[in-house]
């Protein structure tokens, strides 16, 4: 009887020190497939990313392609070679006209001799359409975006340590790479947020692309020097719209520990460590 009941304690005893080691496997189960399950959530958040520039680069070469067709101009019809009108039996025929005779080498001309044509001059470029990529402060980030996902794949945001530290190490100089070869002369039409002063009297103006129906084409910064920027000081920024000329860049910015956007910097974020903004330089801004 004793022996029964210090079994049954002891299997009592057993069980009240397995159950916690086993909620706690299962609570470590339960993380790891939550942890996974978030992954999995960030990664198709890139590819739709991904996926949504390359829908508004096509949409840009469609538009672009509508664009040159209405100014192609139609080619007009030849005409057709009139018939020769027969000659008339009752009318005269005209005489045929005589050659005047070799000018004499020796004796001066009578009329001055023609002058030489000059080289002809240069034909103007035909009119250059931007390039898809440049058409709009979005446009630019959402190229970066692709090519980012193109030259790395899935080692961008990858959770293997070793294919991670790899897309980092690769990342800097990739950044430069991309950074060089992402500038070009543009001319947008924007609305101007606020502007603040900086060094050597040059003004930093916030402003948002638009297209022509008034939409908005992502932020840009616009920087102002010179007369161009004693032109627009202490002058009313907020609301205005504006025609922008000048050299658009990329300023590109890693953050090793930035796996997703930002609050209130969606539009900024490319992919992991990595983010975006657009400046014009050597700009000019027109009403």
């Amino acid at each position: 009887m004793i022996m029964t009941r210090a079994i049954t304690l002891l299997f009592a005893a057993i069980a009240m020190l397995g159950a916690p080691h086993a909620a706690a496997q299962v609570d470590n189960d339960l993380q790891r497939q939550i942890d996974a399950l978030k992954e999995q959530v960030r990664r198709k958040d890139i590819d739709l990313q991904v996926l949504a520039a390359k829908v508004t680069d096509l949409e840009a070469r469609l538009a672009d392609c509508e664009r040159k067709g209405e100014q192609a101009p139609e080619p007009m019809p030849e005409p057709a070679p009139a018939d020769a009108p027969a000659p008339d039996p009752l009318q005269p025929t005209p005489p045929e006209p005589i050659e005047p005779s070799p000018a004499d080498p020796l004796m001066p001309p009578t009329e001055p001799a023609p002058v030489a044509p000059g080289a002809p001059s240069e034909r103007a470029p035909a009119d250059q359409a931007t390039p898809p990529d440049f058409v709009s402060p979005e446009a630019m980030l959402n190229a970066v975006r692709i090519r980012l996902r193109e030259d790395f794949g899935t080692r961008a945001g990858s959770s293997d340590p070793k294919e991670r530290a790899t897309y980092q190490r690769e990342l800097k100089s990739w950044t430069a790479t991309t950074a060089r070869s992402m500038r070009r002369e543009v001319s947008w039409s924007v609305r101007l947020v606020e502007a603040t002063s900086a060094r050597s009297g040059r003004i930093l103006i916030q402003a948002v692309a638009l297209d022509e129906a008034g939409r908005e084409l992502g932020p840009c910064t616009i920087e102002l020097a010179g007369a161009a920027a004693k032109s627009w000081r202490g002058a009313t920024i907020a609301g205005r719209r504006a025609s922008l000329r000048g050299l658009a860049t990329l300023e590109l910015t890693i953050d090793l520990d930035q796996q997703e956007a930002r609050p209130f910097r969606n539009d900024r974020f490319l992919g992991p460590c990595l983010e975006g903004r657009v400046i014009v330089t050597q700009a000019v801004l027109s009403t």
